[in-house]
């Protein structure tokens, strides 16, 4: 009976390594790759120069929509216009610094922000506010 149990145990090891042998994945190789030399995706320009980029390139517009004494108070209206899907951030405002503007944006064109205006002074609260150019 041991022999039968060796000979089963050997016949089962050969006929696993003969499905591994036959069925295992085989690795290929990447002998070249293709890079795409397209000028949209390019940030080289025809030159073969790297394009610079100048600060007035990322002019964003914002609306500033409250300027408020309390940073808490900021930050809540801030938390509620976020809540509501429009992008804002709150900086210090005015010569101390004492005062903090919420603004809602920033936005790419200053139509982005007449256009969306009734819901972006309702959600703000805000009957006054001021667009104005962002720059990073």
């Amino acid at each position: 009976m041991t022999i039968k149990r060796i000979l089963g145990l050997f016949f089962l090891i050969a006929l696993i390594s003969l499905f591994a042998i036959v069925y295992y994945p085989k690795t290929t190789e990447i002998t070249s790759i293709e890079v795409n030399k397209d000028p949209i995706y390019s940030n080289q320009n025809s030159n073969g120069d790297f394009k610079e980029f100048n600060e007035s390139d990322f002019d964003f517009f914002v609306y500033r929509a409250h300027v408020l004494s309390s940073k808490d108070n900021a930050e809540k209206l801030k938390e509620k216009i976020v809540n509501n899907g429009l992008p804002a951030f709150v900086e210090s405002f005015g010569d101390k610094g004492n005062l903090y503007a919420i603004y809602v944006g920033p936005f790419l064109s200053e139509n982005d922000i007449v256009t969306n205006m009734d819901l972006i002074k309702s959600i703000s609260e805000s009957n006054n506010g001021e667009v104005s150019r962002w720059k990073l």
